[in-house]
């Protein structure tokens, strides 16, 4: 652990995304469907149908790719520099974005001088903002870092981008950030709630954890609050924060065994990223619960387990997609052409029923989504 003196992310960041603006939940997988039952069939029977019919298309999902834009020369961007500043390298799917980014990048003739992990705490920014001035980088792209604890002023004229601080369609880039790639995570947080809907037949007991300071995680909460109200409202859910740092001390993990220790009713645990689910599972076993799990990001590390362990559903929104939509981005303001508002980025579920069609072990956009992002992506990096 870190020395008390270390400001820790999630305290310090809680309010950054309090400005944000909640755009209407929508997408392919969630269209209303016509009730089934009867005009005076209770809300509730007819809320679960929604559900199960929402999940059910996203089960079943065949995603397909469309690029957001014209094409466009990206020659202009060899030779140019990049650094790349993660807030938390340990969460695996930052680390899988900032490996497939740098790549990605690299693949054009981008020169990537420096991968900074800041592990969670707010101190190392300053130097690692300080370091790409120093090294006259062309471009500065943050993963996960909040637009307020970027020093723009400090910067010159570098261009910086972030990623998932937008958090949904709609919502503005903060002032003086060029740019934020980012997934829906309206859709995510739908389908959680649905399939919490569904496999506690309308009346389950939950717990769900958000995480201070990240930017989706207002938007993801709002929206589970949202679609539980409406589709099973006898339901129970309590809501409580989980700050990034303490998803890996243990802290997570005995909150989770506290919480179902008190209350041996719970049958869901819904941490909102799945790399909390370690921590939350861990703590369910600790306290020999059988409370199921569900969360969002579906990393190989995560996956490997889906079925076999607590965790029963995953939403993936392929990684690749977001992941070449930065590199998109990057490749766009290192060549002066305008970046897209959205990329559109979709979703699929995976639970017991299908995760055994793919390797889940790692993630292969082809295996599990039908679609190579990098090739998809590269169609459109020439100038027609």
């Amino acid at each position: 652990m870190q020395a008390q003196k270390k400001m820790r992310f999630g305290f310090v960041a809680a309010a950054l995304a309090a400005g944000l603006v909640l755009s209407g939940c929508s997408s392919s997988s969630e269209e209303e469907v016509a009730p089934t039952e009867s005009a005076t069939a209770p809300a509730e029977v007819d809320g679960l149908a929604t559900a199960q019919a929402a999940y059910d298309a996203a089960l079943a999902a065949s995603l397909t790719f469309a690029y957001p834009g014209d094409a466009f020369d990206v020659s202009a961007a060899s030779g140019k520099k990049v650094a790349m500043i993660s807030i938390n390298d340990q969460i695996p799917v930052l680390k899988q974005w900032t490996d497939t980014i740098a790549a990605g990048l690299e693949g054009q003739g981008v020169t990537i001088t420096q991968k900074s992990d800041a592990g969670g705490i707010i101190d190392p920014l300053p130097k690692f903002f300080a370091q790409a001035v120093t090294d006259k980088v062309d471009l500065i792209i943050t993963n996960a870092v909040p637009a307020a604890l970027i020093p723009l002023a400090d910067l010159g004229d570098i261009p910086v981008m972030t990623t998932n601080q937008t958090a949904a369609p709609g919502v503005p880039v903060a002032e003086g950030i060029a740019a934020d790639p980012s997934f829906d995570y309206t859709i995510a947080a739908s389908l959680m709630a649905d399939w919490f809907c569904v496999t506690g037949a309308g009346a389950g007991n939950a717990v769900v954890w958000g995480s201070e300071g990240q930017a989706s995680s207002p938007v993801m909460i709002d929206v589970i609050k949202a679609r539980v109200a409406e589709n099973c409202a006898d339901a129970k859910v309590d809501y409580q924060d989980a700050p990034l740092a303490t998803w890996f001390d243990g802290t997570l993990e005995g909150v989770a065994k506290n919480a179902v220790t008190a209350d041996p009713s719970i049958t869901h645990l819904m941490p909102i990223y799945d790399a909390m689910s370690f921590a939350t599972g861990a703590g369910a076993s600790a306290a020999s619960s059988a409370a199921i799990q569900s969360s969002f990001n579906m990393t190989p590390d995560v996956a490997a387990g889906l079925g076999t362990s607590s965790l029963k559903m995953d939403v993936g929104c392929p990684n690749d997609w977001f992941s070449y939509a930065t590199v998109d981005a990057g490749l766009r303001l290192l060549t002066g052409n305008a970046v897209p508002d959205n990329y559109g980025i979709t979703c699929k579920v995976f639970d017991e029923s299908n995760i055994g069609s793919i390797d889940a072990t790692v993630e292969n956009s082809v295996n599990w989504y039908g679609i190579d992002f990098a090739a998809e992506f590269a169609k459109y990096w020439t100038a027609s």
